[in-house]
């Protein structure tokens, strides 16, 4: 026995009509709205909030010397307290304090002889840490590992403990009060060298391997394959190891004894006569001549400078 089924099938399916755009929904706000929602902007206006109070709070010191380079010794007390923004903004500007420390007391002949000294500590540690990077992680030798454990740990040294050999050896040199025994004892970075190894390294070997079935040697293939690669890493070894000269202060002030031959953090230091009351607008213009290179420097290279320096960080 058969028995037959018959389904019914609607001949047309009704479906509800879509909401149109802009309209309403059953709960909730416009249906295709593109307006952000309100905690969607409350966000962002505490997150700018934020970042601009941090910005604040690192250049208003700068902000605050650099104005004060411009007052008299009145003008700086008078507008200090209480503090406004009259602090911050000078009402009236003098550039005597500049005048005095590029016509009185040599500041322009100091920046010259700290300019020399960077860069002769940057060239010779660039030459010496570079090929010993080389050495360390392209040329296989039992010790390697060692050698660099040694040397990384002589970082660890305060400089104040090295000033008396190094001042003992300088002077058995015959070099005491010149420009080149200022930076002649720290082109040997172990900073420098820790900074470049972890760029060598994250080179690929089958570089070196493809350049010598080409014929290369070790010099061919650190000059040709390697510095190009880390080119960003060496901005950025160049701007640390110059840093590190410029803002050098204890060991300038015990190997130079003639005036000609004064850096500029030794200078500004000096401006303030002894068993007088500072010049606090003096010293706050010679802050900011000692400062400015530096923040110039920065501006120009921060491009390259901060991704070699992060990238490094993670290797």
């Amino acid at each position: 026995m058969s028995r037959s089924f018959s389904t019914a099938v609607p001949d047309q399916l009704e479906l509800p009509d879509a909401p149109a755009p802009g309209s309403h929904g059953p709960s909730g706000p416009p249906i295709g709205s593109k307006h952000p929602s309100t905690r969607r902007i409350w966000r962002r206006v505490w997150t700018t909030a934020v970042i601009l109070l941090i910005i604040a709070v690192f250049l208003l010191p700068y902000e605050w010397m650099f104005i004060s380079g411009l007052k008299t010794q009145a003008a700086i007390f008078d507008d200090i307290k209480p503090l406004s923004w009259k602090t911050f903004v000078p009402l009236e500007t003098t550039f005597e304090n500049v005048r005095e420390l590029f016509m009185d007391r040599g500041v322009g002949r100091a920046l010259l002889n700290s300019a020399f000294v960077a860069a002769f500590q940057v060239v010779c540690s660039l030459v010496l840490c570079t090929t010993a990077a080389y050495a360390l992680t392209r040329i296989k030798f039992r010790g390697r590992g060692v050698i660099f454990a040694i040397i990384l740990a002589t970082f660890m040294l305060p400089a104040e403990a090295l000033v008396v050999p190094l001042y003992q050896l300088i002077s058995t040199m015959n070099l005491q009060d010149t420009l080149v025994s200022v930076g002649l004892p720290w082109i040997a970075s172990a900073f420098g060298l820790f900074l470049l190894r972890q760029s060598f390294e994250s080179v690929p070997v089958e570089l070196d391997e493809a350049a010598k079935i080409d014929g290369a040697g070790h010099f061919r293939v650190f000059w040709s394959v390697i510095l190009p690669v880390v080119r960003v890493d060496l901005i950025t070894f160049i701007l640390m190891i110059f840093l590190f000269s410029w803002n050098a202060f204890l060991w300038p002030l015990v190997v130079i004894q003639s005036q000609e031959n004064t850096l500029v953090q030794v200078a500004v230091a000096q401006s303030v006569s002894p068993g007088a009351l500072p010049n606090w607008g003096l010293t706050f213009a010679g802050a900011s001549v000692a400062t400015a290179p530096l923040i110039i420097l920065f501006l120009f290279l921060q491009r390259l400078f901060l991704p070699g320096l992060a990238r490094t960080g993670l290797k």
